[in-house]
């Protein structure tokens, strides 16, 4: 992990013959795009791919440019050059790397009682045994209180034990840990958390629930390398 890669807070890690990149905020206080972003982060402009994330379940085929409406983004071919991209501002990011090909995944509450994290990896190429998984900067159960409701649907959808009571009564949940237990169930074994809260990280991580709609955007990164 580093603090300050590019300007700002990022974190790189590498597996399965794939890079990953989660970034927070600028302390600068600028917007920059994805591009500039990965550009800071790699040190030159790459192709990148993005979709029109709306809370759905829906897997896209990764190309460069604006995919289409979904939330999931996927490159099945091994040696693709194609960046996946992903923005949060308290939803979770979830990154995917295996033999054959890489993902990413925007994971809200929605997403992963629609079966965002199954689709995509049902999407992948190979046993999902093989896979590594990455969970980047989400809300935490400490600061995301919801309604009855939302929690029996994402318990339902993950595991009881991601329900928390909090200090009002209220339930709080641990999206992070849903998305966990949701990989496990679908065969991934080896899987990194990030267990960094976007609401409470402020100097470092934007949060909607935080700061409303005037809070940017997390992005989270992966790519295909050489194999060694």
């Amino acid at each position: 992990m580093s603090a300050g890669t590019g300007g700002f807070w990022a974190w790189t890690g590498e597996d399965q013959g794939a890079a990953v990149a989660f970034s927070g905020r600028d302390p600068a206080g600028g917007r920059p795009s994805r591009e500039e972003v990965l550009a800071r982060l790699t040190g030159r402009p790459r192709p990148v791919a993005w979709a029109r994330q709306v809370h759905s379940a829906r897997v896209l085929p990764a190309r460069p440019g604006e995919c289409g409406e979904g939330d999931a983004l996927v490159s099945a071919s091994a040696g693709d050059d194609v960046v996946l991209s992903i923005v949060t501002a308290d939803c979770v990011p979830v990154l995917l790397a295996g033999p054959a090909g890489i993902a990413a995944a925007h994971a809200g509450w929605r997403g992963i009682a629609a079966g965002v994290v199954d689709a995509t990896v049902a999407a992948m190429a190979g046993d999902p045994g093989s896979f590594a998984a990455w969970i980047g900067p989400a809300i935490g159960s400490c600061c995301y209180e919801t309604g009855q409701d939302v929690a029996d649907q994402v318990a339902a959808a993950s595991d009881p034990a991601i329900v928390t009571p909090g200090p009002a009564g209220r339930p709080h949940l641990d999206l992070q840990q849903a998305v966990r237990r949701q990989l496990q169930a679908a065969g991934v074994r080896r899987i990194q958390v990030l267990p960094l809260c976007t609401r409470c990280e402020a100097a470092i991580l934007h949060s909607y629930r935080r700061d409303g709609k005037a809070a940017g955007r997390n992005h989270a990164f992966i790519w295909q390398t050489p194999r060694r």
